[in-house]
């Protein structure tokens, strides 16, 4: 990651010839460059999945291409071939993972095994699946359903979303936060106090209005 960003002008399109490059080193990356390109053309299909990466709809009649160059990296990241192993965090401490980027950690790829802080050796060690899930079920069962905060990633799918959201309530809460909600919780309480209303008061016909967007000074 670069520490000292440079900025330039750039007046080409926000799309066409250059984001389909991008998305292609993307999909190169990911070392997913055949495989990808059959995922994408499902993505916000009626019959196919939704973007992680936002609230695309699905549209009734969608173009081949109905995705943004980010939705489609957002997807590669997701389906990528790269894997994280045990035996890369037998090599590491969690202390060192900290010093690493998120970025950095995003690179290793998907994890392959539920893996488990060990105190003892500042590692994190694999265990098998029905153990992990032993170990939540104990730990749900001797605490309060309210007192529980179910946090999820705003890059989840819809479909694991809407599982982890019934497990939940079936549980006895419906404390589910996700990442998009905590960031915005700041702007509904300080935009109030700024401008009067807790959301944004811009329109799309501002845009055509507004003499800096269209590059006249």
């Amino acid at each position: 990651m670069k520490h000292d960003p440079k900025f330039f002008s750039y007046t080409h399109p926000a799309g066409g010839w250059g984001s389909v490059q991008s998305v292609g080193r993307s999909l190169t990356r990911e070392q997913v460059p055949l495989s990808g390109p059959r995922i994408l053309v499902h993505q916000n299909k009626p019959d196919g999945f939704a973007c992680v990466s936002c609230a695309w709809v699905k549209p009734a009649k969608p173009h081949a291409f109905e995705f943004c160059e980010e939705g489609a990296k957002a997807t590669t990241w997701e389906i990528t071939s790269r894997r994280c192993t045990p035996a890369f965090f037998a090599e590491r401490s969690a202390s060192s993972l900290a010093a690493l980027t998120d970025h950095e950690l995003e690179e290793q790829g998907r994890l392959t095994h539920p893996m488990r802080w060990d105190a003892a050796t500042d590692k994190y060690v694999p265990v098998d699946w029905g153990e992990a899930i032993a170990a939540i079920g104990r730990e749900l069962k001797g605490l309060d359903p309210k007192s529980v905060v179910f946090y999820s990633s705003g890059r989840a799918s819809l479909e694991a979303s809407y599982m982890y959201a019934l497990f939940a309530r079936m549980y006895g809460t419906n404390n589910l936060p996700d990442s998009s909600n905590m960031c915005h919780e700041s702007t509904s309480v300080g935009l109030p106090l700024s401008i009067g209303v807790s959301v944004g008061t811009i329109t799309l016909d501002d845009f055509q209005k507004t003499d800096w967007l269209r590059g006249r000074r």
